[in-house]
């Protein structure tokens, strides 16, 4: 069993946490009319090589608690394209690459544990193709784009030749500093030939991937979206999900195009604090918050940046653990592992929103759409899915607390976390279910002094149902089956 932290007195919880006041009101309304089909969370990895020394019985089980308990289907792995060619005229397959993701068995392991999407997130083009070479953040070349994206046709088509080894999807770059708009499209047309011409029609392509979703990032959307041909190799756009998550603007344009929408890094918020402990209801709630909001907004794929990762020698630095779900420790003992309390919260939305699911609009009395974006975030997230079994989920986060108010925070943090503690009442009525009768719902509670608690089920009449919901805590329903 993971080690357990001692409680902190419950006193202290809710002064930090909550406010002893009487709970505020708030109507959330979800309106008939499917939109999204939500295929899945996914998780990235390094793999610096602790993972997969582990003894056997301790992978297995990292495994079980990241693939399966999570029920992905998407895997990251990460590729530096400058050491493919640092040098113009090479194309090394590095086999370093190889090693940590191949050889080392981890992409089959993900497959063996259900991963239908191996996707490629390749970064750092070779200084030799950018305008100023000494400046790796330059823009690249116009005529180096079709020689950069052909190193990555390349890559994957030694990956299934070489490695038997299948890539099913990559993206341009990460977080791109190195793409103008008109570039991005560029490189999405030449890729999607590169990748047909070598018999990789089947290989996704999927951009921008930048880090916000703000005017910059529409800039590069409305660049694909222009370009007939590279909107046509395009399977969905990209985008992360960090302190500005997906909009409005950006579902317009998802459904507009009839694209895929894929959030393919989500990590840490805002610091509170900084470096996160165990048991962290801020970050747990902010996850949770911007995967509801992402899903809001027609976000159809939802990917963690890291899974299980090394405490000792991994990325981020020791203690960082605002990107990690899990961290370990390849040491004698029981506590060598220990998943962090925003893993708790994903577990739980995964249990509730099956891959599969149509999502529904969801608009809050209190906040509208309820957007996840710069400046406060909003105090309540919802969202809700009917499954494909016939069953609704249902789930809520409240993102306040008193830490969000206290004295001493920098700027950046005083103005872009929560509102001050506030227990809500929230009525959630779904069109749907307006004329079928009563409708039995699972209510599951998980917050920090809590761990996914059954708390019995409970009578939606007329496509009504209210609970409570408290500060930082995660509040999902089941309908159950009868």
């Amino acid at each position: 069993m993971p080690r357990r932290l001692a409680a902190l007195p419950l006193l202290l919880l809710s002064t930090l946490l909550g406010a002893a006041q009487p709970d505020t009101p708030l109507a959330i309304t979800v309106p008939a009319g499917a939109r999204q089909v939500f295929q899945g969370l996914g998780v990235s990895t390094f793999n610096n090589g602790a993972y997969t020394v582990l003894a056997p019985e301790r992978r297995a089980l990292l495994a079980r608690l990241i693939y399966r308990d999570l029920r992905l289907t998407t895997l990251r792995i990460w590729w530096a394209v400058e050491t493919f060619a640092p040098e113009r005229g090479q194309a090394l397959l590095a086999e370093s690459f190889a090693d940590r993701y191949v050889k080392s068995g981890l992409i089959a392991e993900a497959r063996a544990h259900g991963m239908k999407t191996i996707l490629l997130g390749p970064e750092k083009p070779a200084r030799w193709m950018l305008t100023k070479p000494e400046d790796g953040n330059s823009l690249i070349k116009d005529e180096e784009v079709g020689t950069y994206v052909a190193q990555i046709a390349i890559l994957i088509q030694r990956l299934r030749d070489e490695h038997h080894t299948v890539i099913d999807a990559t993206g341009i770059g990460n977080e791109p500093p190195w793409f103008t708009p008109a570039q991005m499209a560029t490189a999405v047309r030449l890729l999607r030939g590169e990748l047909d011409q070598r018999g990789l029609q089947a290989v996704k392509i999927v951009a921008h991937e930048g880090s916000n979703n703000d005017a910059t990032g529409l800039g590069y959307l409305d660049a694909l979206i222009a370009d007939p041909l590279a909107l046509a190799g395009l399977t969905g756009f990209a985008t992360h999900s960090y302190n500005m998550a997906a909009r409005a603007e950006e579902a317009e344009r998802v459904q507009r195009t009839g694209k895929e929408f894929w959030i393919t890094e989500s990590g840490g918020g805002i610091g509170l604090p900084e470096t996160e402990q165990p048991v962290d209801a801020p970050q747990a709630a902010s996850a949770a918050s911007r995967f509801l909001n992402d899903m809001n907004h027609r976000a159809t794929h939802w990917i963690w940046f890291l899974g299980a990762m090394d405490l000792t020698n991994g990325w981020p630095e020791e203690h960082d653990n605002v990107q990690r779900l899990i961290e370990f420790r390849d040491k004698p003992g029981a506590d060598w592992y220990l998943p962090l309390l925003k893993y708790y919260y994903l577990k739980r939305l995964a249990q509730t929103f099956d891959v599969g699911c149509s999502f529904r609009a969801a608009h809050s009395s209190l906040e509208g759409d309820m957007t996840w974006t710069y400046g406060r975030k909003p105090q309540v997230t919802a969202a809700a899915a009917l499954n494909l079994d016939g069953t609704w989920g249902i789930g809520a986060v409240n993102y306040t607390s008193n830490l969000f108010t206290r004295a001493g925070q920098d700027e950046f943090n005083r103005t872009n976390t929560g509102q001050a503690a506030t227990d809500f009442r929230v009525t959630i009525t779904i069109a749907e279910l307006a004329a079928v009768g009563d409708q039995t719902f699972t209510l599951q509670r998980t917050s920090a002094t809590h761990r996914d608690v059954d708390e019995g089920e409970m009578v939606m009449h007329d496509g009504v149902l209210a609970f409570d919901l408290a500060p930082l805590e995660l509040v999902t329903l089941r309908q159950v089956r009868r």
